[in-house]
């Protein structure tokens, strides 16, 4: 089960689902997905507080497109990860939250960014 946790620092700290290092530690093929949050234009709300230090990263399972697990250090992140968790718990995959229609300006709007890059190598 996704359950979703976060460390409330500024900015907060939340995670749902597997680790990337837990992932390959058991040898499980991983795409992930990651942008540090001063580089998301997509995403006004830190700039706008002066908060862009952080990362948002994704693991994805490059067959099934299911995501296994996020990490979040950003503005928003105590939310973001409620809507990641709920998605992973209903199987909606990486590429109907890269596709989702997320109202303007919000946070959510990160997913659009983060998960429409490339996934980096190991």
């Amino acid at each position: 089960m996704a359950v979703p946790t976060t460390t409330f620092a500024t900015p907060p700290f939340a995670r749902v689902g597997a680790s990337e290092e837990e992932l390959r530690a058991k040898g499980v093929d991983v795409a992930v997905h990651a942008k540090p949050v001063a580089k998301i234009a997509a995403m006004p709300r830190p700039k706008v507080l002066g908060e862009t230090h952080g990362l948002i990263k994704f693991c994805v399972d490059p067959e099934t497109d299911l995501v296994l697990g996020a990490a979040l250090h950003t503005v928003d992140a105590q939310e973001l990860i409620n809507l990641v968790a709920l998605a992973m718990r209903a199987g909606v995959t990486a590429s109907e939250l890269r596709d989702g229609i997320w109202t303007h300006p919000s946070s959510t709007e990160a997913l659009n960014e983060v998960l429409a890059g490339p996934p980096r190598d190991a």
